[in-house]
């Protein structure tokens, strides 16, 4: 760590290269940094917010010049896994949300070459505006998530791995050198945004979840958008289904039928995703602010049908295949489960519907719930939304900020655990009732989320909510994830992703893979500058 007077020097350098507005530095505002919906804080020395790949380069000099380590976050909106906090005390963060460039988007080979600040919005209103044929791997989360960020932490979208749809990086690393990853460092190849690999060591794998660099540019994949779209939602009536569900979809994806995620959430993630939007709409009815009329969104669901586990997956291609898919998903999981699909056509057709019958209360609670569902819908079309951070407040019991735009300013409480496990319809059952037993026991619900990414693996989603204004309830919210963590491993099921607090559980000084993962630092960073102790023993 640096000493007093040298992290000075530091700031005084940053300032310089940067320009004062550009640096962080007074305790006042720092504070704001230190907020973390984990519930956890760390000490930070400066933020520094540069808007170049030029002044990333001087402040990784000044940085290893003063020995001051540096944080980079793209967005900061980690939610539940640290958020922008560094994984140890003592580090200046990197802000790159000034970095916010879109530098190509290419229609005809559907890629476009971004800027660590750019967001799933920002791109999303580039391909509309200019009417692109082209989809975007949208995540879950909010519009106003970096693309290039959750990328570099493994993040999952509702079609694929994020860490698979990047390529060409432009990284400054920790000794100062600026790299191209692939093709990119040949000036004059034409396709480097074509074949990610380039020629020799491919070195694309190492800055996911990496400390060696930071990532300044990237090529992110997009899809061509396709001739029709369909979503599936099955849901089953009892949990004992859902080895039945989960081997259905495995054998529909092998098969071909649907080639996107499959995501699969219990009775608790459908409630916290969906009752806070049947809430605001009785509340734009007309009906108060209160426990009942959030008892009675919730009784909306359980009406309609959501019940133990419910499945949503995305169908594309042309009309006649997702003819086809109607008819395989239906004989795969009919017999046991209720299936229902929706598309634009309808989508629309229930909205005028809707609209002209709304004084029928039966057709007004279907409209609502339509209405409810359609930002799931749409992220199964590659559409994001920000109504899905309502869930974070509602199941943390923060109903009064259920329209802010950021939980690590909020009394809501949030951590994760993200193990992958098998897809195996048996074992899934098995971990999840193991799951559930945990949480009960510490006192809280597990809302779990397997989400099917291919036809070996699943990635588990598993989150914790609590008030962060409960000390103790933080407390054993801390302690439920520290068992569940540790029973994960145990079982042989080591998560793909972890917060802040967890890495001694993944990375070890005894496994001969950290220490060459040590190694590459000395190398690539050898004052151990970028983010210490992040998926690293340095």
């Amino acid at each position: 760590m640096a000493t007093p007077s040298s992290l000075e020097a530091a700031i005084q350098a940053w300032a310089r290269d940067l320009g004062a507005d550009a640096v962080v530095a007074d305790a006042a505002s720092l504070e704001s940094f230190r907020a973390s919906a984990c519930g956890s804080s760390r000490e930070i020395v400066a933020v520094l917010r540069p808007a170049s790949a030029g002044d990333v380069e001087r402040i990784v000099a000044t940085a290893n010049r003063f020995l001051v380590p540096l944080y980079p976050v793209s967005r900061g909106k980690q939610w539940g896994m640290g958020s922008r906090l560094p994984v140890r005390d003592g580090a200046a963060i990197i802000d790159l949300s000034r970095m916010d460039r879109i530098i190509e988007v290419n229609e005809q080979f559907h890629y476009a070459v971004v800027e660590p600040g750019v967001t799933q919005r920002q791109l999303l209103d580039h391909i509309r505006k200019n009417k692109l044929p082209l989809m975007l791997n949208v995540t879950g989360s909010t519009s106003d998530t970096s693309l290039v960020g959750n990328a570099m932490d493994r993040g999952v979208g509702y079609f694929d791995s994020r860490a698979h749809g990047i390529s060409n990086m432009q990284v400054v690393l920790g000794n100062g050198e600026t790299i191209q990853t692939g093709f990119g460092h040949y000036g004059n190849a034409r396709t480097r945004n074509l074949y990610r690999h380039g020629v020799g060591p491919s070195l694309d794998g190492l800055f996911p979840q990496g400390n060696f660099g930071i990532v300044v540019s990237a090529c992110i994949d997009l899809m061509p958008k396709p001739d029709a779209h369909m979503a599936a939602i099955v849901k089953i009536d009892d949990e004992a289904k859902l080895p039945r569900l989960i081997d259905a979809l495995v054998a529909l994806r092998s098969r071909g039928v649907f080639t996107t995620i499959a995501h699969v959430g219990n009775r608790e993630r459908s409630y916290i995703t969906l009752a806070p939007l049947l809430y605001k709409q009785l509340l734009a009815s007309g009906q108060p602010a209160s426990e009942a009329t959030r008892a009675k969104a919730v009784h909306m669901l359980e009406n309609g049908g959501f019940g133990p586990w419910s499945a949503a997956i995305g169908v594309l291609g042309t009309k006649t295949h997702l003819r086809h898919a109607k008819k395989e998903i239906r004989n795969a999981a009919g017999d046991f489960s209720k299936t229902m699909f929706l598309d634009d056509a309808l989508v629309r057709r229930a909205k005028t519907l809707g609209s002209a019958l709304s004084f029928i209360p039966a057709i007004r609670r279907q409209a609502m719930m339509l209405r409810a569902v359609e930002p799931v819908y749409g992220f199964t079309r590659g559409e994001a939304t920000d109504e899905a951070l309502k869930a974070v407040y509602w199941s943390a019991g923060d109903y009064e900020h259920l329209d802010a735009p950021d939980p690590d300013h909020s009394n809501a409480g949030l951590l994760f655990c993200l193990p992958i496990l098998p897809a195996s319809g048996s074992t899934v059952l098995e971990v999840v009732r193991d799951t559930r037993e945990t949480f009960s026991r510490h006192g809280f619900e597990a809302a779990i989320t397997v989400n099917l990414m291919d036809t070996k693996a699943m990635e588990g989603v598993v989150s914790l909510a609590f008030d962060r204004r409960d000390a103790e309830q933080m407390r054993k919210a801390h302690a439920c994830i520290d068992e569940m963590e540790a029973r994960y491993m145990e079982q042989g099921y080591p998560p793909y992703r972890v917060g802040i607090n967890s890495m001694h559980r993944v990375v070890c000084a005894d496994d001969p893979f950290w220490r060459t993962v040590a190694n590459l630092k000395k190398v690539l960073d050898p004052n151990h500058i970028i983010s210490p102790g992040r998926y690293n023993l340095l």
